[in-house]
């Protein structure tokens, strides 16, 4: 499968040198998951730094390494049916996916926030908009990344479906409309919080 709109190459560079945070690393996993092209990119872009790992001296490992991932392992939630694809989110689901979900002053449209460990000021956010349903126009006050799981919207003529990736810049004002079709499901790693426009606007800062 090979979506549309794709991360820009120095995100991909920094998926591979590990220079990201666990929200980027997630978002990122999703979009592999559905995008065989980048995934192949990704592939070639480890080649070289797997090349100097191999010349690297070995560390042993400490004797109770294993025990402790399969703790681990043991302790995540199993994902929900739901979601088209939930590897890279399950160690940030709870057991009751039902709970914690939110609304955003918009009909058919739910939230659920994801808390890895994060820098300050990002996010990471699991959302679903109902089929047709359009969000409020709104104001991004830093960037965001989002990759769509399922189905899709429509932003500004652009259509965005499965699997594609999308950077929205600061200052970057939309309404975005999800498709007729389906139900439409997004994650979404964010560097600042987004202000409504209009009425919604006054009531966000009233809050």
């Amino acid at each position: 499968m090979i979506p549309r709109l794709h991360p820009p190459e120095s995100r991909l560079l920094d998926h591979v040198a590990g220079g990201t945070d666990a929200a980027a690393r997630a978002l990122m996993e999703c979009h592999l998951a559905m995008c065989d092209a980048c995934a192949a990119r990704i592939a070639g872009l480890s080649q070289a730094g797997g090349v100097l790992l191999a010349r690297q001296r070995p560390l042993a490992a400490p004797p109770d390494l294993f025990n402790r991932i399969l703790a681990q392992v043991d302790q995540e939630p199993p994902p929900p049916a739901e979601l088209p694809f939930t590897r890279a989110l399950a160690p940030y689901l709870t057991a009751d996916f039902n709970r914690g979900w939110r609304g955003a002053l918009a009909a058919g449209f739910r939230f659920l926030e994801l808390r890895p460990e994060l820098p300050k000021g990002v996010g990471f956010f699991l959302a679903r908009m109902a089929p047709g349903r359009p969000f409020p126009e709104h104001l991004h006050q830093g960037t965001e990344e989002l990759v769509v799981l399922a189905g899709g919207f429509e932003d500004g003529g652009e259509r965005m479906e499965a699997g594609d990736w999308s950077t929205m810049a600061a200052a970057t004002c939309h309404a975005p409309r999800a498709l007729d079709r389906e139900e439409c499901w997004v994650v979404a790693r964010t560097e600042a919080d987004i202000r409504f426009k209009g009425w919604r606007g006054l009531i966000q800062r009233l809050a």
